[in-house]
Formats: C-alpha cells, sequence, structure tokens
C-alpha cells in the first residue's frame, strides 16, 4: 500500500490546570472523516521531539497491516521534571530542586485533554501513554496513580532515582492488590550508566514478575546497542506489535526477555 503525506494537525490549549498554554500535536489517520470508525489514541510525552518519530512509525506500521490505525497526541512539554516526577528531585545541572506534579498533570489530562481530544475526533475508549526518560517515570506513576485512565503503557528508560523509592513501594501494593482493569506494560531500557537508576528498573521488572496475573500482560527488553537518545526509535516499535500484535504474533505465548 502506498503511503501519502502524514496526516497531522496541531492547537494550542489554555491549561487552567498547569496554568499556562500547551502546544498539542495530532496525527490522524488517512480518510478518517469518511471512513466513519474510530480509533485508539496515543498520548505521546515530549511530543515536540517524539511526535515526527512515533507518527511516522504509527502510519507505517498500519499501512502495513500490523497494527490498526490510531490517533497520535503528541504534548509538547515546559518543564520535564516539574510535569512527570511524582516527588521533589534534585537537577543534575545544579539547578534548584523540582518535581512533585506528575498527579496534576493527570489531572491535566483527564479535566481538560481528554475531553478536548474526545470532542474533537473520532476516539475509541483505548488509551496509550508513551514515556521515555522522565517521561518513562511518568507512564510507571501513571500506571498505579490513575489506572482508569489509559488501558497500554510504554515506559522507555524509566528514570528512577533515590526519590522513586514511593513509587516502587506503591507498584508492590498495586500489583498485589491485583491490576484493574486490565492492562497492557512495555518497558524497555539501554544499558544505564547510573547504577541507581539501573538497579530500581530492576527492582520493577522483578516486581513484575513476581506478581504475574491474568489482567497484566507485560514485555520487557534490554536494547544493548541502544544509547538513552535513540532508545524511542528502537523501542516504539516493539511497543507497538506487543500492544496491537494484528497479524504479525500471537500473545497467546508471549515471548519475553529478561
Amino acid at each position: 500500500m502506498s503511503m501519502g503525506p502524514l496526516m497531522a494537525e496541531s492547537f494550542s490549549i489554555k491549561s487552567e490546570v498547569l496554568d499556562e498554554e500547551r502546544e498539542i500535536c495530532i496525527h490522524l489517520p488517512e480518510g478518517h472523516m469518511e471512513s466513519g470508525e474510530i480509533y485508539p489514541v496515543v498520548y505521546l510525552l515530549d511530543g515536540q521531539r517524539l511526535f515526527n518519530v512515533a507518527s511516522s512509525l504509527v502510519e507505517y506500521y498500519s499501512n502495513s497491516s500490523r497494527i490498526p490505525p490510531l490517533i497520535v497526541v503528541g504534548i509538547a512539554s515546559t518543564d520535564r521534571r516539574r510535569d512527570f516526577a511524582p516527588t521533589m528531585r534534585g537537577a543534575d545541572d545544579g539547578k534548584p530542586p523540582s518535581g512533585g506534579g506528575a498527579d496534576n498533570f493527570l489531572r491535566f489530562m483527564a479535566e481538560e485533554l481528554y475531553p478536548e481530544i474526545e470532542s474533537k475526533y473520532p476516539t475509541r475508549d483505548y488509551r496509550v501513554l508513551i514515556g521515555h526518560s522522565l517521561g518513562g517515570l511518568f507512564a510507571v506513576h501513571a500506571f498505579v496513580a490513575r489506572p482508569e485512565m489509559f488501558r497500554a503503557y510504554m515506559a522507555l528508560s524509566p528514570w528512577f532515582g533515590p526519590e522513586d523509592d514511593a513509587l516502587l513501594t506503591k507498584v508492590e501494593s498495586y500489583l498485589k492488590k491485583g491490576v484493574s482493569p486490565p492492562k497492557l506494560l512495555f518497558a524497555a531500557h539501554e544499558p544505564i550508566k547510573r547504577k541507581d537508576t539501573e538497579r530500581r528498573i530492576g527492582v520493577f521488572i522483578s516486581l513484575l514478575r513476581e506478581n504475574e496475573q491474568e489482567e497484566l500482560d507485560w514485555e520487557y527488553k534490554l536494547y544493548e546497542d541502544a544509547d538513552h537518545m535513540n532508545l524511542p526509535i528502537k523501542a516504539i516499535p516493539d511497543g507497538l506489535d506487543f500492544f496491537f500484535p494484528g497479524i504479525v504474533q500471537d500473545r497467546a505465548t508471549p515471548a519475553r526477555s529478561y
């Protein structure tokens, strides 16, 4: 099947929750106006950096019948540490500590962004969250803090720090209580130079492994040949395949890489 140019548009949303404007970019399936179909929605963090990559991969895969057509919503970042970190944390560059706004950012998405997207576009009640680095940390937080908001999570290089041991405790409690509603989770990272972050990612994966349950289908991959910046390019296609098996794989017996 031939591919035309990417269908994309953008708008600004004035958020009362965040007290600022956010630029939102939208990838739309070709022919969405005439098809009468409704589509799953990918909510992509750091849209200013990852939107072109993610929407191109979605377009290519959907045109190859590997995944269904999807709407991609790219959210531009302003203060990543403030919005994505669940707790206050120090900065590597000597700037003052910041963070603790992850719950507020989830509120922005649920109360302001969702209604805007779902009133403008033909959406299904199937939401996917993709986050990288601090965005990957946010995806883990969203998994346990507001489980009703997303069906699937792609946590790429989740940047755990010492401040996030409380989050790992919440993950353990959530898994032991039982995941509900049913979820899909794809976690991936490159070789991590910060050993404390690598160790906490290992704890996160161990918690998933030790608390297997029918309501949570998950996969973990270590990309030995990746670095922090190109990890999304390598991992997003695999995550899409995992979330939407389509005709290329059968997830009845999922292959996991530990």
